[in-house]
């Protein structure tokens, strides 16, 4: 991944100096008429050159800019902004950062899984996605249970950006569902941020 970035920064560097040689281009040109015509068309050559300046302008504004300020993962509170489908392709994004292949179940119809993670080792997990701004009750848990055995997976995992009834606890812990409440999903984005 690190080949491809850096290829990508090379690709990059190369178009801003091309765009910077014919700038110079312009601007030497410009110069260099400026000289041979009388004072008079000084006007023109100052409109042929603002022009082509503005045109260039256009050009690099259009650049792709990659800036590291912002991480590619979220925060809680931008996830609390996400309807829940983001949030859906938000979890698949990280489960993919973990090393997992994701299949991202339809939106309806998915019998109880929004995703399917197969790991290297060739283990498959059901995983429900709740964003939820309340308590997520045992109905979620029954649902991944029901998922792992019509997608025939071996695990189950209940992911929110909230925090899980006690009977949810007890329903996951009797049929060995994790559970991913709003504190273990903050030290996921951190661990993958580090």
């Amino acid at each position: 991944m690190k080949k491809r970035k850096i290829g990508k920064r090379r690709k990059q560097h190369r178009f801003v100096t091309g765009i910077f040689k014919i700038v110079l281009y312009f601007f030497l040109k410009t110069i260099k008429l400026l000289f041979s015509f009388s004072i008079y068309s000084l006007k023109s050559i100052w409109l042929l050159f603002s022009f082509s300046m503005r045109l260039l302008y256009r050009l690099i504004k259009q650049l792709p800019r990659n800036y590291p300020s912002k991480p590619a993962l979220s925060t809680l509170a931008e996830i609390d902004e996400m309807d829940g489908y983001r949030f859906e392709e938000f979890m698949k994004h990280v489960y993919e950062q973990l090393g997992y292949s994701v299949y991202h179940t339809p939106l309806s119809g998915d019998q109880g899984a929004d995703l399917i993670l197969t790991s290297k080792e060739k283990t498959r997990t059901a995983v429900q996605v709740k964003r939820y701004s309340g308590k997520v009750s045992n109905s979620a848990v029954q649902e991944v249970v029901a998922a792992k055995g019509f997608y025939k997976c071996t695990e189950g995992i209940v992911v929110t950006n909230s925090y899980f009834t006690s009977s949810a606890r007890q329903l996951a812990e009797a049929n060995f569902i994790d559970l991913i409440d709003r504190n273990e999903l903050e030290k996921l984005i951190n661990t993958l941020l580090n």
